[in-house]
């Protein structure tokens, strides 16, 4: 078998982007702020130019974070595909403690500090070496597996930019610089993380 190629893919356009709120825990967003129609528009239409330009080949394995939004988005994968998926909450977004529910203006005060120190933990953030700590087991082993060709891992902005930063080797630091994705937004990650 070939070499598998990992994708992360980013939630599509939600509720909470449009409302332009911090939801990142599972009391808050597990069943709630789930995608709009440009969110489901997004992924179907990132996975197709994908799929169009050969780069997803079967047999598939498909994995998301528990959030709506995220499992809603691997569900569209999910039909396009012909498959189905799993969820792990190693992928989860990154808690942002008690901003959650605030104006996403806030993630400025976060990453701000996170490009000084990506252990911090400021407002009850998960840092960015937690989400890390978290979310690579989840990589590393699809990576591992022997019986698919192409992964895909759907996830939140955060758990994304810092999963692509690792895997390129840059300071944790500096994951909105090196890997931010558009909602919707599918990327290959090219090597192990962590």
């Amino acid at each position: 078998m070939t070499a598998i190629r990992l994708f992360l893919l980013r939630h599509g356009q939600s509720l909470a982007n449009e409302q332009r709120l911090i939801a990142s825990k599972p009391a808050t967003a597990l069943d709630a702020f789930g995608l709009l129609p440009l969110g489901r528009e997004q992924v179907r239409r990132n996975l197709e130019e994908a799929q169009g330009a050969g780069l997803l080949k079967p047999p598939f394995r498909l994995v998301s974070s528990p959030l709506l939004r995220a499992r809603e988005s691997i569900d569209v994968a999910a039909a396009l595909l012909g498959v189905t998926s799993t969820v792990d909450p190693g992928l989860s977004e990154r808690d942002f403690g008690k901003l959650e529910l605030n104006p996403d203006d806030q993630y400025q005060r976060v990453w701000a500090k996170d490009r000084l120190d990506p252990t911090h933990r400021s407002w009850g953030v998960q840092s960015v070496a937690d989400v890390l700590t978290r979310a690579a087991p989840v990589v590393n082993e699809c990576l591992g597996l022997d019986d698919v060709e192409t992964v895909i891992l759907c996830t939140h902005g955060d758990v994304a930019s810092i999963l692509l930063c690792s895997s390129l080797g840059e300071p944790l630091g500096q994951h909105r610089e090196v890997g931010a994705l558009e909602t919707g937004e599918l990327r290959e990650l090219t090597s192990r993380v962590g």
